[in-house]
C-alpha cells in the first residue's frame, strides 16, 4: 500500500521519466522459518498447527501461527493467535486461580479436610485416619488416582467414584493401594483431583463450575474462552484437535458444530454434585493471546489492567513448591520435579524420569507454569517475573503417544524443546 501511494505521487509531479524502484523482497524472518520447520518437520509428518507467543518485559516480543485450526474436505480454517484450543492441563492452573479467590475470601482453607467441602467422607482406606486436604488435591499428593476414568456426565455424582462398590484390585478403584505412602508424602499426577476441586468450588460458591470460572476469572481478565463448549461466546474460533494417524489427521474433540452436554442434562444438574462434568483438569478452551494475558496477570502478582483477582501473596502461594522430587518420593511421566498449587516449577533438577527439567539448552531456571497433553495437542504456559518473560504455545496434530518423538535432553517432546529453543532466541 505504501509503495502504491509513492508511485502515484511521482506521477503527479510529472516525473514519468523516472523509473520506479522495484521493491526488494523482504528477507525471511529466521524465527518464522525455524517455526515453519518445526511445524512441518518436528515430527515424522507435519503437525496440524502451531500457535505461539513470546513475551519479554511483559510485552509480546514475537508471535507465530501456522497450520490449520480445522478443516473439511473442501476447505480449512487457518490457526491464529485468537484460535481457541482445548488447552489440556494448563486448565489446572486456571482452575486453581478460581479456587484461590475463595481461599483469600476465607471460604476455603487449603489445609482443611477436603471432606468438609465435598459433602462426603474422602479417605484412602489404607490410611483411614489421615485427612486428605485441599492442598493435597492441588499438589497431586492425595493418593487419589485416575484409575479407569476421571470425568462423569452431569447426571452422576462424583461421590459415587469413591463408594463401597469400588474395590481394591478393580480398574475403577481410585486410591493408591499397598505402596505404603500416606497422603501428603508421595506425588502421583491425578486429573480426578481437579474434578474434586471443581466440585469444591461449586459447593462453596453456589455457582456451576464453568460459570464461576467465566464470571470470576476469565471475564475480569478479558480472556475469551471457557470450560463449557456449549457456551463459548466465539465458537467460530474453536480449533478441532487432531491426532496424526497413518490414515491422516483424525479429529479427536471439538468438531463443528460444537457438541457439549445437552440442555436437558444441564437443566437438571445439581450444583456441587459433580464438578468433573466441566473438566476442571483439562477442559478450558483458550487462545494463546488469552494465555499471554494470563502470563501478565501472574507476573504482576495477581492484577491485570487495573483488575485484581488475587493478592501477591496468593500468587506466591501458587508458585511456592509444596513437593520436590528427592529421588524417591514420586512418579510422573512429565517433566515435573517440583510442584506448587496447580503449578510446575522448571528447576532444572532431574524429574522422576531421570531427565533434567530444562526447556532449552542453557536454561538457568525461573520458569513456572503448566504443560498440557491430550487428544493430540501439547501446550505450554510458562512465565517468570525477573525479565517479564513468557512462553505460551499450542501444538496440535501429534501422532499417537507411542510414536511421538521424545526430547533430546528433557522429558518434553522434541517439538516442545524446539519451540522453547526458538522462542528463547526470539527476544532481544
Amino acid at each position: 500500500m505504501k509503495r502504491m501511494k509513492l508511485l502515484g505521487a511521482i506521477g503527479a509531479l510529472g516525473l514519468a521519466a523516472i523509473s520506479p524502484a522495484v521493491a526488494a523482497t523482504p528477507a525471511p524472518n529466521p524465527t518464522d522459518s525455524a517455526m515453519d520447520a518445526i511445524l512441518t518437520q518436528g515430527e515424522s509428518r507435519p503437525l496440524a498447527a502451531i500457535v505461539a507467543m513470546r513475551l519479554h518485559k511483559g510485552r509480546v516480543a514475537y508471535s507465530y501461527h501456522g497450520g490449520f485450526a480445522r478443516r473439511t474436505e473442501d476447505s480449512s480454517v487457518p490457526a491464529g493467535p485468537d484460535t481457541l484450543f482445548r488447552i489440556a492441563s494448563v486448565s489446572k492452573l486456571v482452575t486453581t486461580i478460581g479456587l484461590m479467590e475463595l481461599v483469600e475470601q476465607g471460604r476455603v482453607s487449603l489445609d482443611a479436610d477436603a471432606s468438609e467441602y465435598l459433602g462426603f467422607r474422602l479417605r484412602n482406606p489404607d490410611f483411614a485416619d489421615v485427612p486428605i486436604t485441599v492442598r493435597m488435591l492441588l499438589n497431586h499428593t492425595s493418593t487419589i488416582v485416575d484409575a479407569d476414568r476421571y470425568t462423569l456426565p452431569p447426571e452422576q455424582k462424583v461421590a459415587n467414584l469413591f463408594g463401597p462398590d469400588h474395590r481394591v484390585g478393580q480398574p475403577d478403584y481410585h486410591f493408591a493401594h499397598g505402596a505404603g505412602h500416606p497422603p501428603g508424602t508421595w506425588f502421583e499426577y491425578c486429573n480426578l483431583c481437579y474434578g474434586l476441586i471443581g466440585t469444591i468450588i461449586e459447593r462453596v460458591s453456589g455457582e456451576r463450575f464453568d460459570r464461576y470460572q467465566q464470571a470470576h476469572v476469565l471475564e475480569p481478565l478479558g480472556i475469551d474462552g471457557g470450560y463449557n463448549i456449549a457456551e463459548l461466546r466465539h465458537p467460530d474460533r474453536l480449533a478441532t484437535l487432531y491426532r496424526d494417524m497413518p490414515s491422516g489427521y483424525v479429529a479427536q474433540v471439538d468438531t463443528q458444530p460444537p457438541k457439549g452436554w445437552s440442555a436437558a442434562q444441564l437443566a437438571t444438574y445439581v450444583i456441587g454434585s459433580n464438578g468433573t462434568a466441566f473438566s476442571p483438569q483439562g477442559g478450558l478452551r483458550v487462545s494463546v493471546a488469552g494465555l499471554a494475558r494470563l502470563a501478565r496477570f501472574m507476573q504482576q502478582g495477581g492484577t491485570l489492567d487495573g483488575t485484581r483477582l488475587l493478592s501477591a501473596h496468593g500468587v506466591q502461594q501458587m508458585e511456592t513448591p509444596t513437593w520436590r522430587y528427592d529421588g524417591h518420593d514420586g512418579t510422573c511421566p512429565y517433566p515435573i520435579a517440583s510442584y506448587g498449587l496447580g503449578m510446575i516449577q522448571l528447576t532444572g533438577q532431574p524429574d522422576p524420569n531421570g531427565r533434567p527439567g530444562i526447556p532449552y539448552r542453557g536454561y538457568h531456571g525461573g520458569l513456572r507454569g503448566h504443560l498440557g497433553d491430550a487428544y493430540g495437542l501439547h501446550s505450554g504456559f510458562w512465565y517468570e517475573t525477573a525479565n517479564g518473560d513468557a512462553f505460551v504455545f499450542a501444538a496440535d496434530g501429534y501422532p499417537d503417544e507411542d510414536a511421538i518423538t521424545p526430547g533430546a535432553y528433557s522429558s518434553f517432546t522434541r517439538v516442545e524443546e524446539q519451540i522453547f529453543t526458538t522462542l528463547a532466541g526470539a527476544a532481544p
